[in-house]
């Protein structure tokens, strides 16, 4: 499959300006010549012409020819822009295909690209990320690690490593001509430990500026939980009613508050229950509370503090996460005086009935800016995380290894192993099952 030649459409198929076809494999100047004639064409020059099915004309297009390796994919490709209609697109991806062209997968372009080198794993995971980014912060992480000062900063480490096994290995064939200096070792070691450790210390804000941080709103039922769910996503998403336990499950819903994306879960109200469904529900919302960065505890203004507030508060306590409490409904007036028995959380009062609910998302940026600030490139999801930790380990084994004292093959097989890690993370060492699975997620025809 990887030597066929393949076709998409690699714009958003709607109505639109322009649409943009791409191909790329060994037959790519086959196709050029029987759709447009032309034997010869000059690589990266933008051509015009038209298209037809037979005689019958379908578009007038320009298209442009890039010679492999200098492609995006390191293969031979063409790229043709016609008309941005659905039908008239989609009529000449099925006349290219008609010519034993078959239809591109997911990500089957970008695959190619890393196959052929022209790039690794992680800018194209980059690339992508860049393309479904919905936050400012999601734009700036996947911006800042598409420009490859990561995968630099990895084929350092990496020539490092192979340093130091080079120099044991030859140690090993010549033991009576040289003699590895163990210290000198520890110390390259360690360094390249603390560097790699960085890196994964500073990850989570990488993932969370991607894949967004997890928030949880939790309370009573009817103490407005819905309420504000719809008012911070600024549409009705929730079903609000006066009755007690409407939300019988978790709702999650993604927004953005200045740039931050932030997955909002609406929880079902925290109670003793003998409902089989909302019993279920109590037990969702207590997996989202333990897997949220940030709990929004709802109180209701109207009523004060009930048993089931303290009930709720020492539920939520011991996932010891950061809580905001979120004093709901104070354009109800009230003559209790509110006192907050629970010490160490921020406060705030708002009315998600109203929309005045402005300081608590000044309060949710400020508890959240500092956890997605990617001022440097830095990992932006678990995949790449997980490849850097085998790398560290195996690492900190061959520290150990040499303080031990243990043999010179041993050490040799843990500082291999740390570099089979860091060629997992940039896609050196892959297999057709990792691959499929990150461009699997990708758009067709990118």
């Amino acid at each position: 499959m990887i030597f066929d030649t393949i076709a998409a459409i690699s714009s958003p198929l709607g109505t639109g300006a322009i649409s943009v076809i791409r191909l790329t494999g060994k037959n790519v100047l086959q196709v050029i010549d029987d759709l447009f004639s032309n034997k010869n064409p000059e690589p990266k020059k933008m051509y015009y012409g038209w298209i037809k099915d037979k005689n019958e004309i379908i578009d007038e297009v320009t298209w442009v020819y890039h010679k492999g390796p200098k492609s995006y994919t390191g293969e031979d490709m063409l790229e043709i822009f016609g008309h941005g209609g659905i039908l008239v697109t989609k009529k000449i991806l099925n006349i290219i295909l008609s010519k034993n062209i078959r239809e591109a997968l997911p990500g089957e372009f970008s695959k190619r690209a890393v196959m052929n080198k022209k790039m690794d794993l992680v800018k194209a995971e980059a690339i992508n990320e860049l393309i479904h980014a919905n936050s400012e912060y999601a734009l700036k992480a996947a911006a800042n690690q598409m420009d490859g000062k990561l995968s630099e900063k990895i084929q350092i480490l990496k020539k490092e490593l192979f340093n130091i096994a080079a120099r044991i290995e030859v140690e090993m064939d010549y033991p009576d001509d040289f003699e590895v200096d163990n210290f000198e070792f520890l110390n390259s070691l360690n360094a390249i430990k603390e560097e790699l450790e960085y890196l994964y210390e500073n990850a989570d804000n990488g993932i969370s500026a991607i894949e967004g941080i997890k928030m949880a709103i939790v309370g009573k039922p009817n103490a407005g939980k819905s309420t504000l769910l719809n008012a911070l996503l600024r549409k009705d998403r929730a079903i609000v009613t006066d009755i007690p336990g409407t939300t019988r499950d978790t709702i999650e819903e993604s927004l953005s508050i200045r740039g931050i994306l932030i997955k909002s879960i609406d929880t079902a109200g925290i109670r003793k229950t003998d409902d089989i469904v909302e019993k279920i529900g109590v037990e969702r919302s207590l997996k989202a509370i333990e897997e949220s960065k940030l709990i929004l505890f709802v109180l209701d203004n109207s009523t004060g503090i009930e048993d089931y507030d303290k009930e709720i508060y020492e539920k939520i306590k011991q996932f010891n996460k950061d809580i905001i409490i979120v004093i709901n409904k104070s354009d109800i007036h009230n003559k209790d005086n509110f006192d907050i028995p629970w010490q160490n959380h921020d406060v705030v009062r708002i009315s998600a009935a109203t929309g005045n609910i402005k300081n608590l998302e000044d309060l949710i940026y400020n508890k959240l800016k500092n956890t997605v600030t990617t001022n440097e490139f830095t990992l932006t999801n678990e995949r790449q995380k997980q490849a850097v930790k085998k790398a560290i380990d195996s690492v900190i084994k061959a520290i150990e290894g040499i303080e031990l004292g243990l043999t010179n093959d041993a050490i040799m097989f843990d500082v291999r192993k740390a570099i089979e890690g860091l060629n997992e993370l940039t896609g050196e060492d892959y297999t057709e099952t990792l691959l499929d699975n990150i461009f699997g997620n990708f758009c067709v025809g990118k």
